[in-house]
């Protein structure tokens, strides 16, 4: 009886009784008795189908709704598979779609925190390492001047100094890094002189190359161009170069070339340092990967390449090109870009 206790059931019951006696009592009054007995058990056998039909009804409604239930306090999959057509079967297959669309939402939602938490601890690491030396470094500075009177030392100001720069460019290109996954930038798609993104690019990096006496050897003839943005092209060759010219040990030697074809423009960078090895080639361009590339640690090149490569390979790819690192067969590493002209 606890169909009865549904409110619908009990007003439509209550109201088929009700029509049920007149039709009994009106065949009685005007054909009979016999007519009357005969309506009467039409009614019965019509209530007992409309009851039988609505039971099983509920009790499909009932089991999606305890798997509903089961889904929200135990994030069980949905089992319900209706083998019948009607309404209800298309209830619960918009049902299961929707399930099925909210878990994989979760399961994403899920794997973004993972990914946020271990960003932040991977952040955190980045930045830890130069504040810790930068601490350790006035606290020198402090029990020197504490004891002799001499004042500053300007060899650990200028350790300072390169240790701020090296947190600043850190922050910066994790916030390139940023905007890009988000979605916010969009770039242009203009023509643009390979020849003149180099050059933009190696700026930067002739003092340092100045110092540890790196010759650079370009061969990047001045038609080759692409489609893409130059600004942000400039920014992923110039952390390539500044990966290379870091790795380098004194007095090494950088390549960069460029050709052309009716598929892809290309652009090489290749250096004679000590290269890369094999099992980090597949993990080069991930993000805070932090291997064991060999190279001048007084640069601190070993630090935070790994940003500086994952954010190249994403503005790249924006462009509708791909990056890809190998070693020399002369010995030292070999990064090749190819910017498409169709996609790919």
């Amino acid at each position: 009886m606890w169909l009865w206790r549904n409110p619908e059931i009990r007003k439509y019951g209550n109201i088929y009784v009700i029509l049920a006696l007149l039709a009994a009592a009106g065949a009685g009054f005007c054909f009979g008795v016999p007519a009357a007995l005969y309506m009467a058990v039409l009614s019965i056998a019509g209530a007992v189908l409309f009851w039988c039909a609505a039971k099983k009804r509920y009790e499909a409604l009932s089991a999606l709704s305890q798997q509903l239930d089961q889904i929200l306090h135990s994030q069980q999959a949905l089992q319900f598979v209706p083998d019948e057509e009607g309404e209800l079967a298309l209830l619960s297959s918009e049902i299961q779609k929707l399930t099925l669309r909210l878990t994989e939402q979760a399961e994403e939602m899920q794997r973004d925190k993972e990914y946020l938490k271990d960003s932040i601890a991977d952040i955190s690491h980045q930045i830890r390492t130069p504040l810790t030396a930068i601490r350790l470094l006035l606290s020198r500075l402090q029990r020197r001047e504490a004891c002799d009177g001499k004042g500053i030392d300007m060899e650990c100001i200028r350790e300072i100094r390169s240790l701020l720069s090296r947190m600043e460019w850190q922050v910066s290109v994790l916030l390139k890094i940023a905007r890009l996954e988000s979605g916010t930038i969009v770039m242009e798609e203009n023509e643009v002189s390979v020849a003149r993104t180099v050059e933009k690019a190696w700026e930067p990096l002739v003092i340092l190359a100045d110092i540890k006496e790196i010759a650079l050897r370009t061969d990047v003839p001045e038609h080759i161009s692409f489609r893409g943005d130059e600004s942000w092209t400039v920014e992923a060759v110039g952390n390539l170069l500044k990966n290379c010219a870091e790795h380098l040990q004194k007095g090494g030697c950088l390549w960069i070339t460029a050709a052309e074809n009716p598929l892809y423009t290309e652009l090489t960078v290749a250096d004679n340092g000590p290269g890369i090895l094999p099992e980090e080639l597949p993990h080069l361009f991930e993000r805070f990967y932090r291997g064991n590339i060999s190279g001048d640690e007084s640069s601190g090149a070993g630090e935070h390449a790994g940003i500086g490569l994952a954010l190249a390979q994403m503005i790249i790819r924006a462009q509708n090109g791909t990056i890809e690192a190998m070693n020399r067969p002369g010995g030292g590493a070999k990064f090749q870009i190819r910017f498409y002209k169709g996609v790919i």
